[in-house]
C-alpha cells in the first residue's frame, strides 16, 4: 500500500501544479482588450435624405484571439438579453434619432426611441425591402454563415484591426449611435462584452 501511495502523492502533485498554472496562464497571463470606436459621415444628398456611412472600428489591444459569439438557432434567438440591451447579432449597430429640445436637458441613450425605417438586404438567394427599425443592424454580416445567416464567423487576432462601413438614407437631425461586440461566454472569464456610442449630425448636403 506504502509504495502506491508514495506513487500517487506526486502525481496528484504534479497535477494540481498544472491544473493551477493552467488557470493562471488564462486568468492573468492572457489579456483580452477590445478597442470599439464608431464614426459618421455624410456622403451624398437625395432631396429629403442623405447618404450617411457609419463605420464601426475594432482592434485588439490584448494578447489573444477574440471570437465572435454564437450559438444563435432561430431569426428571433438572442445573443444577448439583459434589458434593454438586447442584441440579436454578435456585431450590433443601433441608431436611434435624437429629439431637439427647447431648453437644457440631460438624457442618456436609453431614454430615445427606435428610428422606424425600411431596410434592404440580401438574406439568402433573392434581394428583400422589408419595414424595421435601427436597432439591430448587424454590422458584421459579410461574415455570415451562408447556410442560415444566424450566426457569423469572425475573429480578430492579436494586434489586428477590423472596420466596417454601414451604408444608410437618414433624414437631416441628430442622432446617436451605439454598436456592441459580443465575446464568447467562458467560465473563467465570464461574459464578453463591449459597446460604445455616439452622438452625430446629418445636416442637409449639397450636391
Amino acid at each position: 500500500m506504502k509504495p502506491c501511495l508514495e506513487l500517487i502523492i506526486p502525481i496528484l502533485t504534479l497535477l494540481t501544479l498544472v491544473s493551477g498554472l493552467v488557470f493562471a496562464i488564462y486568468r492573468f497571463g492572457l489579456s483580452t482588450s477590445l478597442k470599439l470606436t464608431i464614426k459618421a459621415k455624410t456622403v451624398w444628398g437625395a432631396g429629403d435624405v442623405v447618404l450617411t456611412a457609419i463605420r464601426v472600428h475594432l482592434e485588439n489591444k490584448g494578447n489573444r484571439r477574440i471570437k465572435a459569439r454564437t450559438g444563435r438557432k432561430s431569426e428571433q434567438a438572442r445573443l444577448y438579453d439583459i434589458p434593454p440591451d438586447i442584441c440579436f447579432h454578435a456585431g450590433t449597430l443601433k441608431i436611434r434619432p435624437v429629439p431637439e429640445e427647447s431648453s437644457p436637458l440631460l438624457f442618456d441613450w436609453y431614454s430615445l426611441q427606435p428610428l422606424g425605417t425600411k431596410e434592404r438586404h440580401m438574406p439568402k438567394v433573392e434581394l428583400v425591402t422589408e419595414e424595421t427599425d435601427l436597432e439591430q443592424i448587424n454590422y458584421l454580416d459579410e461574415f455570415q454563415n451562408p447556410k442560415d445567416f444566424l450566426n457569423v464567423h469572425f475573429w480578430i487576432e492579436p494586434g489586428e484591426a477590423y472596420g466596417q462601413s454601414v451604408f444608410l438614407w437618414l433624414r437631416p437631425g441628430i442622432y446617436a449611435a451605439k454598436a456592441y461586440f459580443l465575446g464568447p461566454k467562458t467560465w473563467h472569464r465570464g461574459e464578453e462584452y463591449w459597446s460604445t456610442q455616439i452622438i452625430f449630425t446629418v445636416a442637409n448636403h449639397t450636391k
